[in-house]
């Protein structure tokens, strides 16, 4: 192995979700890069590649003791770290979502003599901060684990903030915001719109795991309020189960206005047909689902909270309003839908800005960096 080739440790929640996808392009753009990456948890990475040299998972067995109450995956994932960790000498192990990876990352390195400890790098992407931060029963153990690891990384400056305010903590974070290498599309944007039943509506894309700080409630108002909806299709990309929200687009009269699709995995042949983007949520550390768009050259109508303004310029890579505004969401909405030179310029500008501040060209090698300093 060269002298230079960095030995790295990823953990992260292996469902669909932005700290997830996040992870796992970082460890496939680290691998091609000739580094050694280990993923370690319950269960192989949604979009984790499974013949890429340089990548290897190692699953975490979760027991079900019958005096547990719950299963407990915290100690059984610390054990596993410290495994792998001394088996193949890892020198950094990079943790995404503080609960419980972080913990577990610092129990795992006390588990090891000195010499076989790996620096433990931490990344918050959200609500491990934003929600779990403000309960009782975390704070304390979240700021421990923060104060414990050898780096701490946010995915925004607004997530940034957010954290020392809520979790009073005076530690150094470091700004690495997410990037997107999207891989070719496998098919035509002919055999896509076809697969749809599209003709020539303009396609408004959401993409998320459709939990409750999404909006789902007030992206699908949104829609309904668009006039005239034979103008448009919402194409849901859904990270869960789309059932629980069937019968608001039925009460919404948006049956024939609705397309959903379900844990995709080649998310890049629907975001080549794409032409906006609609995003309603009440917080967002970063909004990895707008970038992914972007990269398309698709702008995105967005509320403006948390992380967005700093993906999304407003009136010029996109259009952002307030939070649970709803006659706004669907006024900017339906300027998109119907003016398709505006379109078309938020979408170029969308494109050049995700290429020059969120490539995995730019991005990469500042982790890269972060984890050379700490081997030194």
């Amino acid at each position: 192995m060269p002298a230079d080739t960095l030995r790295v440790g990823i953990t992260c929640y292996p469902s669909v979700g932005g700290s997830g996808v996040l992870a796992t392009a970082l460890g496939e753009n680290l691998a091609a890069r000739g580094h050694d990456v280990h993923f370690i948890a319950y269960e192989r990475p949604f979009r984790l590649p499974s013949d890429a040299s340089h990548l290897h998972f190692h699953p975490v067995a979760i027991n079900d003791y019958e005096l547990f109450r719950f299963p407990d995956y915290t100690l059984p994932l610390s054990v596993r770290m410290a495994e792998v960790s001394r088996d193949h000498g890892l020198d950094v192990l990079h943790v995404h979502y503080a609960v419980p990876h972080a913990t577990a990352a610092i129990l795992a390195r006390a588990m090891l003599p000195p010499a076989q400890q790996p620096r433990v790098v931490t990344t918050l992407h959200g609500t491990d901060t934003t929600l779990l931060g403000h309960d009782a029963g975390y704070a304390p153990a979240i700021r421990h684990a923060l104060t414990s690891s050898d780096a701490v990384t946010a995915v925004s400056e607004s997530l940034k903030r957010e954290t020392e305010r809520v979790l009073d903590f005076d530690g150094p974070i470091e700004v690495i915001h997410n990037f997107f290498a999207p891989r070719p599309p496998s098919r035509s944007p002919e055999a896509v719109r076809r697969e749809l039943g599209l003709g020539d509506e303009v396609v408004v894309v959401h993409s998320s795991n459709l939990r409750r700080g999404k909006r789902v409630d007030l992206l699908l108002e949104t829609a309904a309020r668009v006039r005239p909806r034979e103008a448009f299709k919402l194409l849901i990309l859904a990270g869960e189960a789309f059932a629980p929200f069937a019968a608001d687009v039925r009460r919404l009269g948006l049956a024939d206005r609705v397309i959903v699709r379900e844990k995709v995995h080649a998310i890049e042949d629907y975001l080549q047909i794409a032409d906006v983007g609609l995003y309603t949520s009440d917080a967002e550390s970063f909004c990895l689902s707008i970038l992914e768009a972007m990269c398309f050259g698709c702008p995105s109508v967005s509320t403006r909270v948390g992380g967005i303004p700093e993906v999304v310029e407003d009136n010029e890579s996109g259009l952002l309003v307030p939070a649970g505004d709803v006659a706004a969401l669907a006024k900017a909405l339906e300027a998109l839908i119907h003016d398709e030179p505006r379109r078309h310029a938020l979408g170029r500008a969308a494109q050049a800005r995700a290429h020059e501040r969120f490539s995995a060209e730019v991005i990469v090698p500042r982790y890269e960096a972060l984890y050379r300093r700490l081997c030194r």
